[in-house]
């Protein structure tokens, strides 16, 4: 029985030393956690903040890249718009022969009250004679002749609504520009008097859009003509035409943006929105540009003008003030209902 109790007393000790020593283990063991080592090579606490800034850093890479796309879609975007609006760039300014640098008479020097009409010999003979330039319109007829006229109608300037291209040359030459007795001129005649004395900017007028055929007949006829002359078109198709076939020839793309008028001129489609913002030069890459000077606070036409310096031309300058205000933004201008 002695024996017994004792050994009681013997395991009793042994257990509260165990008890002891499991106690200081736990509490060096927590003491040192912090510095026990990962793969015998780092502590717990470095691998958890390595893998929170693995973590910011995936983070960080990943808002890179999201920027990075931003910046390319951004460059591609504008380089595309840069494209689209982008005039001619194997003419510089310089290259153009000084000779076109020069006021023109919008459809010749006319004075309705003195009765000089648009578009008329005697329009087309006071402005040569002046030495302006001279800007005039060229219709093709139902049977292939070219006639010098604005409207696509003649209804107008001769009182009948007739359209140009559904009439022969006699039909159109039996008609008279209002209470004169001047009939509307050929071409052929119009070159006749003015026989290179002053350049001439030849408005081609077609009646639908991206028909070449006035382009490639007004090309043909003025081959033969020794004076200097251009071409110019609110329809792209029509000067792109030149770019391709004539190359030689200087080439101008005719615009302005009617959301910028007032009047009952506005225009709503989407070849007008397209040709208001210069988004068709990429097709016919232009020597020159010819805007409404009225509506020229549009963007792509300051942007164009900013970076790209092109030849600008100024339509329709009607009065002297405006034409000072004008010529230190644009290289010519296209002038009526005075004299510069």
């Amino acid at each position: 029985m002695r024996k017994f109790v004792c050994r009681q007393r013997e395991n009793t000790k042994i257990s509260v030393f165990g008890h002891n020593i499991a106690t200081k283990c736990a509490a060096s063991a927590v003491a040192i956690m912090p510095h026990l080592r990962y793969n015998n090579s780092m502590p717990l606490s470095g691998l958890l903040w390595r893998e929170k800034a693995a973590g910011i850093k995936a983070e960080r890479a990943i808002g890179m890249d999201f920027l990075l796309i931003l910046l390319m879609l951004f460059l591609g975007i504008t380089g595309g718009y840069l494209f689209l609006i982008a005039p001619s760039i194997r003419r510089k300014k310089k290259s153009i022969p000084p000779d076109f640098f020069r006021p023109y008479a919008h459809r010749g020097l006319h004075d309705e009250k003195c009765g000089v009409m648009e578009n008329s010999l005697p329009a087309f003979r006071r402005a040569a004679e002046k030495g302006y330039g001279i800007e005039l319109d060229v219709h093709l007829t139902m049977d292939g002749h070219l006639i010098v006229h604005h409207d696509h109608s003649l209804l107008r300037l001769c009182g009948r609504d007739r359209q140009i291209s559904r009439m022969t040359l006699a039909q159109i030459q039996s008609y008279r520009l209002g209470n004169t007795d001047e009939k509307i001129p050929t071409l052929d005649e119009v070159l006749s008097l003015v026989d290179g004395r002053v350049p001439l900017i030849l408005e081609l007028k077609s009646t639908r859009f991206g028909d070449t055929a006035l382009a490639e007949t007004t090309f043909r006829r003025m081959q033969a003509y020794r004076g200097q002359w251009c071409v110019e078109s609110f329809d792209p198709v029509l000067v792109r035409w030149y770019k391709r076939h004539a190359p030689g020839i200087i080439r101008g793309q005719l615009a302005y943006d009617p959301g910028k008028l007032k009047d009952e001129r506005k225009k709503k489609s989407l070849i007008h929105f397209l040709s208001a913002h210069l988004l068709c030069n990429f097709l016919s890459r232009p020597d020159f540009v010819a805007y409404g000077h009225e509506t020229d606070k549009n963007l792509s036409f300051r942007v164009m003008r900013s970076l790209f310096r092109p030849c600008l031309a100024a339509w329709t300058v009607r009065s002297l003030e405006d034409f000072k205000i004008l010529q230190s933004q644009y290289d010519w201008q296209i002038f009526e209902a005075f004299e510069p």
